[in-house]
């Protein structure tokens, strides 16, 4: 199934990922990129561990604004930005001691404002979290 015209690439959304200070620090990789939306990478690290091994809510917090925010720029442009302005969480189960994946849709991308979901899951499909998550355009974006 086709759709809208990506203005950016996959390797172009890794590296503003890499340059990016406010990101950086998560170490996200993208995965897939298509018209539809974005998946992202958050890799296990102990820095981001509640006891027990649980990736923290915060974090899979971030793994969702973060694929939202390159799923927005994969449409609108690397040069354009928009901000969150609400983002909606439910924690569904814990990822324990492994990887995250996040995927993000946009289900309406307007004038002004850009509403998408996301879900944060396991490399085989585990759903940890869902989000629902609403971005507003800057001025001149």
């Amino acid at each position: 199934m086709s759709g809208p015209k990506l203005a950016a690439t996959k390797r172009q959304l890794q590296a503003l990922l890499e340059r990016s200070r406010f990101v950086r620090s998560y170490g996200f990789r993208m995965v897939s990129l298509d018209a539809h939306g974005a998946t992202i990478e958050l890799p296990f690290r102990r820095a981001l561990e509640r006891p027990g091994g649980i990736v923290n809510g915060p974090a899979l917090m971030a793994a969702a604004d973060c694929a939202m925010w390159v799923a927005i720029k994969s449409r609108i442009g690397i040069d354009r930005d928009a901000l969150t302005s609400e983002l909606n969480t439910a924690f569904l189960a814990p990822a324990i001691e492994e990887p995250v994946r996040c995927t993000a849709r946009i289900l309406k991308l307007g004038k002004r404002s850009i509403y998408g979901v996301a879900e944060c899951h396991s490399r085989a499909g585990k759903l940890f979290s869902h989000h629902t998550v609403t971005y507003v355009r800057l001025s001149g974006g």
